[in-house]
């Protein structure tokens, strides 16, 4: 039977047919392979995804490990140069950088460590001085850095307002609170000095670490310390050793009381200056070291009486806001300077009632003046007494409405006023000296004898100065000698 059975499946085509499958099975194959062919390359095209996906994060990998210092250029992202330019006309440092710029037009941030020092400086030195204060405090090496780019700062200011306190910069001007209260949006706060500061130190203490580190990052110039009435610690801020070499010394605001102002005038030093600016000052107040510091500039000077003036000695510039000196207590002054031994001041500005009339008769009462021309105006003229024992030794004197302006000059120095010089007071002293003269014997000659010899002597003299006076070009006008 079984052999029956193989013969039927040898000779029976349908037999064949059923076994092998037939068309049917082929047409399943293929498509079986089609589907497995699409699986594998979806297969391919996930796994390629995937790759790309792990360089995607290998690549933001690689931008978290960059260097965190960057810096925000906004618009000064510069284009490539010209290739048609050559490089030996382009500024290195400028090249490097805009062709690092030119490489990633789509970022506002770049690795600023990483660029070489050369082109590093160069970018430092075109950002806003802000900017850089940043930059320096975010690591030691960028404090280097700046230091190392030689920034010149034309003036430093630190301000004390009660238990606050800011430091400004002038040319280039910017201010650093180290304070969470300001009156206006400031570009470097207290936060932002963050890394300089510390918790457990005082106000006093955190504005001097940030002094010093400003003074030591840039090329300061001179500084000054500015002091409110609310601030109760002005001594301890005098003594402070970073503090004590100001320029100058401002007392702003308000009203001080007689103990703050102790605290300062006992501070006096003959090389740094001292104001008090729109401030009220006890009219009663006095202190033997009013005028100690090289240059004061009182605003509210009511309780500056003649006395006071009369204990100037060598000092600067010196400046009296609103007082109550009157036109007789400047002459006696005037008087003082011409007969003392020694110098008083290089200028000084009295202010006057604005509109008041000046009486040139009690202004210059006893005192020999010459009207001269300098620095383009007309000048009243006053010599010392003593010339050996005086550097400064004539006076210019002029007034506008509101202020009386008196300078001292050198007599074989050109004069400087401003951007401007004049030649030497030597020939207005000459003749200064000739008046004094003439005037003297005048006074001798009449106290002689009519018929006497020694009046005719005296007239001789007293003829032979004229025409020495006439020879120089003094003119008389009103009875005001005039040297044109």
């Amino acid at each position: 039977m079984l052999q029956g059975l193989e013969l039927c499946t040898k000779e029976t085509p349908f037999a064949s047919t059923a076994y092998s499958g037939g068309p049917l099975i082929e047409q399943r194959t293929v498509l079986r392979e089609g589907i497995c062919r699409r699986e594998r390359e979806k297969e391919r095209e996930r796994e390629r995804e995937r790759e790309r996906e792990r360089e995607r994060e290998r690549e933001r990998e690689r931008e978290r490990e960059r260097e965190t210092i960057s810096v925000r250029l906004g618009s000064r992202l510069l284009p490539l140069p010209s290739p048609s330019l050559s490089l030996a006309l382009i500024d290195f440092a400028s090249f490097i950088i805009e062709a690092i710029l030119a490489m990633q037009p789509m970022l506002s941030r770049f690795p600023l460590r990483k660029l070489p020092f050369v082109a590093l400086k160069h970018v430092i030195k075109i950002m806003e001085i802000d900017e850089i204060i940043k930059i320096a405090i975010t690591s030691r090496y960028m404090e280097f850095i700046v230091k190392f780019c030689y920034i010149r700062i034309r003036q430093t200011m630190v301000h004390f307002v009660g238990k606050f306190s800011f430091i400004s910069l002038n040319d280039p001007a910017v201010m650093l609170f180290l304070c969470t209260k300001s009156t206006s949006e400031p570009k470097v706060t207290k936060r932002d000095l963050k890394p300089w500061l510390s918790k457990t130190s005082t106000t006093l203490e955190n504005t001097r670490q940030v002094f010093t580190r400003i003074y030591k990052l840039f090329q300061c110039g001179p500084f000054k310390l500015s002091i409110f009435p609310s601030t109760q610690n002005a001594k301890e801020i005098l003594e402070t050793p970073e503090f004590r070499n100001f320029k100058a010394l401002i007392l702003y605001g308000g009203h001080f009381k007689k103990e703050q102002l102790d605290e300062v005038m006992e501070f006096e030093r003959e090389d740094q200056n001292m104001h008090i600016l729109e401030s009220e000052i006890p009219e009663d107040y006095y202190h033997p070291n009013l005028f100690k510091y090289a240059g004061v500039h009182y605003c509210d000077a009511r309780w500056i009486r003649l006395e006071h003036l009369l204990s100037i000695k060598n000092n600067g510039v010196i400046k009296l806001g609103k007082n109550n000196l009157t036109i007789p207590d400047i002459n006696k002054f005037l008087h003082h300077w011409m007969n003392s031994e020694y110098d008083l001041f290089d200028c000084m500005t009295i202010d006057i009632v604005k509109g008041a009339t000046i009486d040139l008769n009690v202004l210059f009462r006893g005192i020999t003046v010459l009207i001269g021309y300098r620095f383009g105006r007309w000048q009243r003229l006053i010599s010392v007494k003593s010339p050996m024992t005086r550097s400064l030794q004539i006076m210019s004197i002029v007034w506008t409405d509101s202020r009386i302006d008196m300078s001292t000059w050198f007599v074989n120095e050109r004069p400087k006023q401003g951007d401007r010089d004049d030649e030497p007071y030597t020939p207005e002293f000459e003749v200064l000296q000739l008046l004094k003269r003439k005037k003297v014997l005048n006074l001798k000659l009449k106290r002689v004898g009519e018929d006497s010899l020694e009046k005719q002597e005296l007239t001789r003299k007293v003829n032979e100065t004229n025409n020495q006076l006439q020879l120089k070009g003094v003119e008389f006008n009103n009875g005001w000698p005039f040297l044109r």
